[in-house]
């Protein structure tokens, strides 16, 4: 199925309750004012093989001089050589409705102070819908172990504009399908045997819900959710781009 225009979306998120990929005590969290927050749900793995081996990852140039850089950990690095803070780094996660809209505002003010040294940005997918959540969680999954397929920096920044321009309509919207997943990667000229395999066979899957875990261990309470110097950003300091870009100015 080729790659159509972007679906419409619904707006905000106040009042959606979602849940978490993570194993412990059940808790329920309601969102407000558009942010996601969820609930803690059982563990789940899938799909064979683990992250992309260090050797098959490669810079992407940003133009005007920063770099794009995979991790090995499923996050995107974009800074210029040298920059090391404040350090931006940006929780998301692909089939969350108030996540699209983020980005759409954000990720234009982000790769500007990226490009002129003044942030070093990470992006880092991750599934905040627990296992049981339908369709929630089985379209972030999918997604976000695409996004693992790919080892070139520049393409998976690329690659997650696609992604939000194909984001599911709402929570209710099973979407990501994934042949569409992989013929979003076309355009970018990723139509290797490869990554289309490990896009069909979630190779990545194990990896994503580890790194979902081990954010959520590491205090991250919803998506979009951003840190700026290892310290959550309060939600009314990033309800517009320039709200954001005063904090981390103000952080550096």
């Amino acid at each position: 199925m080729a790659p159509g225009p972007p679906q419409p979306r619904k707006k905000g998120g106040a009042g959606l309750v979602i849940g978490l990929v993570a194993a412990g005590i059940a808790v329920v969290l309601v969102a407000v004012a558009g942010v996601v927050l969820f609930l803690r749900g059982g563990d789940e793995s899938g799909g064979g093989g683990g992250d992309v081996p260090p050797e098959r990852l490669q810079a992407g140039e940003i133009h005007g001089g920063a770099e794009a850089r995979p991790g090995t950990d499923g996050s995107l690095t974009m800074t210029r050589p040298g920059v090391e803070r404040p350090l931006v780094e940006v929780y998301e996660d692909f089939a969350c409705p108030p996540c699209g809209n983020f980005d759409r505002m954000i990720d234009p003010m982000l790769k500007e102070l990226a490009v002129a040294g003044k942030a070093k940005v990470v992006f880092r997918p991750m599934v905040i819908f627990a296992k049981g959540s339908e369709p929630m969680h089985s379209n972030s999954l999918r997604a976000a172990s695409a996004m693992r397929c790919l080892g070139d920096g520049a393409r998976w920044l690329a690659y997650q504009d696609a992604l939000y321009a194909h984001q599911p309509a709402s929570e209710h919207t099973e979407g990501y399908a994934i042949e569409d997943l992989i013929s979003y990667a076309a355009p970018l000229g990723v139509t290797d045997e490869a990554f289309k395999t490990c896009v069909r066979e979630q190779h990545r899957a194990p990896a994503v819900l580890a790194a979902s875990r081990a954010y959520v261990a590491a205090g991250v309470s919803g998506t979009p959710s951003v840190r700026i110097d290892g310290q959550e950003v309060d939600r009314s300091r990033t309800a517009t781009a320039e709200q954001l870009r005063a904090a981390i100015e103000n952080a550096a």
